[in-house]
C-alpha cells in the first residue's frame, strides 16, 4: 500500500471520524478494518491494551541502533537501514557463534 493511499484513508477518517482526531489507537483500528480491509476479529477495548505499532517500531529502533544488539540479518534490510557492512558482518559472526544463525 502505497504512503499516498494511506495519507489519503487517514485523512478521510480524521475528517469524519472526530474520535479518530483525538485517540491514534482509534484511528489505526478504524484505518486497518475500513481503508485496509483487515478483517480484526478483535474488539477496541482489546485493541486499545495492545502498545502502538509506532512505540514498538521505536524500541525495536533503539536496540538495534543505539545498544547495537540483535541486528537484522538481511543484507537488504541492514543497507535501509543505513548499518555499517563491517559493524553488521561482526554482530552476524557472532550471533552465529552464539545463537546458530544463518547468514
Amino acid at each position: 500500500m502505497s504512503k499516498d493511499t494511506v495519507r489519503i484513508g487517514v485523512m478521510e477518517l480524521l475528517r469524519t471520524d472526530q474520535r479518530c482526531r483525538n485517540d491514534d489507537k482509534w484511528l489505526t483500528w478504524k484505518y486497518l478494518r475500513e481503508k485496509a480491509g483487515i478483517n480484526i476479529f478483535i474488539p477496541f477495548e482489546d485493541f486499545e491494551k495492545m502498545p502502538s505499532f509506532e512505540s514498538i517500531r521505536r524500541i525495536r529502533q533503539h536496540i538495534q541502533n543505539t545498544e547495537k544488539k540483535l541486528l537484522p540479518t538481511d543484507e537488504k534490510v541492514r543497507k535501509q537501514r543505513k548499518i555499517s557492512e563491517e559493524e553488521w558482518r561482526d554482530w552476524l559472526s557472532k550471533a552465529k557463534a552464539k545463537w546458530g544463525l544463518e547468514e
